[in-house]
């Protein structure tokens, strides 16, 4: 009992719709069975490593079918789960991980209701591990199988997106905005304003590549495959948070914020609050490794209890601001570069610590294109660039793609036909690549190139296709 003590009865009522009934039983009784629980509680697996015979994945595909055949007005019903998601997901903001988190909670929960299989645990995607599109979602008999897939049963996600050394370096951030988007920009919850790292890159990405109508829109949780994808993500947010001990933000506007979005169920309305998304998968279920190396925490329950729900700012302090206020245009099979005026060892600082410092990359003002049938590439001094140039290359600093739906767009912004199209934003730390750079003796002169790169995904025709953004920044960052 003792590694619950942080919490009294008061923190865990508040938070009532969205524990479990094991949770707030510590309180009334019983409470030795319900530790047992809450150690054995669920394991979320990869489902790329389980059969199609496996129990998990008899008891998911039984859970569609339920859902896809429970009446329209059930909000538990597969099309009104998917219009949670159309109508409230929360996207390109510090809001994104939470939000996700508690949805996924709550349609676990529904798919062990209607199964009668009450240690379900929801099995994640690990595209790292297996970036092509497991093979259980390419049955044409099963309820997991979509026909609006743009990839076939053996394409691979690429590896600017996915590939171990780039989720590495997502990990390696110690900053949540970084890692996980800033706060949203004007008030716009659903919309990207101000995109981290792993949103921009592997979520965009993933969903943008497996087609341009479900996944590719808000409508995405149409196809079984997204719920697979978020939980890697939040097995991922598990990983950062918990094992390798980065902190969230304590930023009242973010501990404090609710979304009455969900359903439980018995379709009852349900609701979150932020701060307790956090210690849902310290009581509430758990995840096989996900990540690459990954180390498990040795906190213990009470520790990690008063980690988690402490957080740490993470606003940034920014020393040095560089800007280039010019619109910068790329389309897919050419590039574009943008020039921004620096000091002469602006950034030497940052590149000779290990401290937390950075020199952060914003790329705002980002306009939202119509077609979105490709990702983008960013260089660093280095201008003969194109989509063949290989991640590899010392130049190389990041990826970034578009996830956005016209339909929801126009339900949650007022029409404003001077505004022009929806914009977006996107961060990246780019302190490695000017550290290689710098190293090699690359890095020198009074400016910096950021080169975009608009690369097609596979199969897709996107000549024409453009990206267009109205500034760069670059800041020398502490936090």
């Amino acid at each position: 009992m003792a590694d619950f003590d942080l919490f009294s009865r008061r923190d865990f009522m508040k938070g009532a719709g969205a524990f479990s009934a094991v949770v707030l039983a510590m309180w009334t009784g019983g409470c030795e069975a319900c530790l047992k629980q809450i150690q054995d509680r669920p394991m979320r697996k990869n489902i790329a490593n389980l059969s199609a015979s496996d129990p998990i994945v008899q008891t998911y595909k039984a859970a569609v079918a339920a859902m896809k055949g429970l009446s329209s007005n059930d909000p538990r019903n597969w099309h009104n789960q998917a219009n949670i998601h159309f109508n409230n997901c929360t996207h390109g903001n510090w809001f994104f991980l939470p939000w996700h988190r508690g949805y996924l909670l709550y349609f676990e929960r529904i798919c062990r209701q209607l199964t009668g299989d009450s240690k379900f645990a929801l099995p994640y995607w690990n595209w790292t591990a297996h970036p092509a599109v497991p093979d259980v979602f390419w049955d044409t008999s099963s309820p997991l199988y979509d026909p609006n897939r743009g990839v076939t049963q053996t394409t691979q996600a690429d590896p600017s997106w996915v590939g171990a050394p780039v989720i590495q370096n997502i990990l390696s951030q110690t900053n949540f905005e970084l890692f996980a988007s800033g706060p949203p920009i004007g008030g716009q919850l659903h919309f990207a304003t101000n995109t981290g790292m792993l949103e921009g890159n592997p979520h965009n990405n993933i969903h943008g590549w497996i087609d341009s109508s479900d996944m590719g829109s808000f409508m995405s949780p149409l196809d079984p495959v997204f719920w697979t994808h978020h939980n890697m993500l939040d097995c991922l947010w598990v990983d950062w948070n918990i094992n390798l001990g980065n902190s969230n933000t304590n930023d009242p506007s973010w501990v404090n914020q609710q979304f009455h979005d969900f359903f439980d169920e018995n379709g009852n309305a349900a609701s979150i609050t932020v701060i307790d998304t956090v210690l849902y998968p310290i009581f509430l279920y758990q995840f096989e490794p996900c990540a690459p190396n990954e180390i498990q925490s040795k906190k213990t329950k009470a520790q990690l209890q008063q980690f988690l729900k402490q957080g740490a700012p993470s606003k940034w302090q920014v020393s040095k601001h560089f800007e280039l206020a010019q619109s910068v245009r790329a389309e897919v099979g050419k590039t574009a570069t943008g020039s921004i005026k620096i000091e002469p060892n602006a950034f030497s600082g940052a590149l000779e610590s290990s401290g937390k410092t950075a020199v952060v990359l914003t790329l705002s003002e980002v306009e939202i294109p119509e077609k979105r049938d490709f990702f983008v590439r960013v260089f660093l001094g280095k201008r003969d660039v194109s989509a063949q140039t290989p991640i590899e290359d010392p130049h190389y600093a990041g990826s970034f793609a578009f996830f956005s739906d016209e339909a929801a767009m126009k339900k949650h912004q007022a029409a404003d036909a001077a505004a022009g199209r929806p914009k977006a934003g996107f961060i990246v730390n780019i302190t490695p690549t000017l550290r290689k750079l710098s190293q090699a003796g690359s890095l020198s002169g009074k400016a910096l190139d950021v080169t975009l790169v608009p690369v097609p995904y596979e199969h897709r025709n996107a000549v024409g296709q453009q990206v267009i953004l109205g500034k760069l920044d670059l800041k020398l960052a502490s936090f």
